[in-house]
């Protein structure tokens, strides 16, 4: 593995357990939600996180490359709380920055890595 596709990896290592770390400690501590319980809330925005944990430990790049869509779950809700909520602000732009982190280095490392093991999508021949 070349560095840029470590550093990738890394980055979305960072965001991806930042996520997974992030969210119960939001729910359960920083700002309990008030609508749902919390055990519904952790079900609801931690499920989705747990679905790659596989694939992204053993640095599989198809599974780092369909994690990037659910990391898209996390950008828009930290968006909309950004937009919407006055008191969990600063716990949004710490989501979003860390779900970013977790979108751009698995498609970076899904790309980089794809290319050293010769996974890329042929391209269609001019008939």
């Amino acid at each position: 593995m070349n560095s840029n596709t470590r550093l990738a990896r890394n980055l979305t290592l960072i965001g991806y357990l930042g996520i997974l770390l992030f969210i119960p400690a939001w729910i359960w501590f920083l700002s309990p939600p008030d609508i749902l319980s919390p055990l519904t809330a952790m079900i609801i925005w931690w499920l989705p996180a747990l679905a790659p944990l596989r694939g992204i430990l053993l640095n599989k790049p198809f599974t780092y490359a369909w994690s990037g869509f659910i990391s898209v779950l996390y950008i828009s809700q930290a968006i909309t709380t950004i937009v919407t909520s006055d008191n969990e602000q600063y716990l949004a732009l710490i989501e979003l920055l860390l779900a970013s982190s977790w979108f751009a280095g698995a498609t970076l490392f899904s790309r980089w890595r794809g290319q050293e093991l010769g996974l890329e999508l042929k391209k269609k021949s001019a008939e």
